[in-house]
């Protein structure tokens, strides 16, 4: 239960803060913190709203997105690109969209995350910030995969913005619930490129199982890559075999392998219909 609020003055104000109240948890939109039944079990929070982390802007290949974006901006902003928008609007309620942070969805690590597949699936490179031992502050650029393998150790960084290049590349997402306000069964997310010789590469498939976490299929990956796997039935059936998933109240192991894989073999088929559209 929280029982101290701060407010930030600054970035490194904040991972000060954070250092100084072990158990505390920054605070951006809050849906999470003030969720019924949450996993949150800090004792301080410390807000983020100060720090002007809400803007999106563009330079001449990427686009810079603050961690403190709400959905909502997503959908509103014309720089933003249609497959996060597509995300975006998996979360029905307009007034959580209006609270619920790009930054904060990636952080909590969710299993039925709104984003995380997609934006995983996008190859976007993170700006965060730390304090090193001796309290320096120091500002890092890296890759999101990096971020999701690595989640514990970036445990007392602060994420700043998502950068996401304008190269040509498909991606694409699909959410399997029973109802839009309901947690998500299976959330999947696809991406891939063609280089100039117009072979495929750069693949990433991710699948949020509830239950089972944020997975990343690699060997499906490096198959694809390898012309191992080149029809959709191929990628479907291989899916099946690799996924991890377990008998819950949202659905059996068996139905949600079947989904991840069906979703997922059908947006690496919409890939291969248009390439990088």
């Amino acid at each position: 239960m929280i029982q101290e609020f701060l407010i930030a003055d600054d970035i490194k104000n904040a991972l000060a803060l954070k250092r100084n109240n072990p158990r505390s948890i920054f605070y951006a939109g809050g849906t999470e913190i003030n969720r019924l039944d949450s996993t949150i079990e800090a004792k301080t929070a410390i807000s983020l709203v100060k720090l002007k982390l809400n803007t999106i802007t563009e330079d001449g290949s990427t686009i810079h997105i603050g961690s403190m974006v709400t959905f909502q901006q997503l959908l509103d902003s014309p720089l933003v690109p249609q497959w996060l928008k597509d995300a975006a609007i998996f979360c029905g309620s307009f007034p959580k969209r209006n609270m619920a942070t790009i930054g904060g969805n990636l952080a909590l690590g969710r299993d039925d995350s709104y984003l995380a597949p997609v934006l995983l699936a996008s190859r976007c490179r993170l700006c965060t910030a730390s304090l090193t031992e001796n309290g320096n502050y120091c500002e890092d650029n890296v890759p999101i995969r990096e971020y999701h393998a690595y989640h514990n150790q970036f445990k007392g960084t602060l994420l700043i913005a998502f950068i996401i290049s304008k190269a040509p590349r498909f991606i694409g997402t699909l959410r399997f619930s029973n109802t839009v306000e309901s947690h998500a069964a299976v959330t999947v997310g696809f991406g891939a490129s063609v280089d100039g010789e117009g072979v495929i590469d750069h693949v990433r498939m991710y699948a949020a199982v509830k239950g089972s976490g944020i997975q990343r299929l690699s060997s499906i990956e490096n198959a694809i890559e390898n012309g191992e796997l080149t029809t959709e039935t191929d990628v479907q059936l291989a899916i099946v075999g690799v996924v991890e998933a377990k008998d819950d109240f949202f659905g059996s192991s068996a139905y949600k392998r079947y989904i991840a894989s069906e979703s997922l073999a059908k947006l690496y088929a919409k890939f291969l219909e248009g390439g990088t559209k």
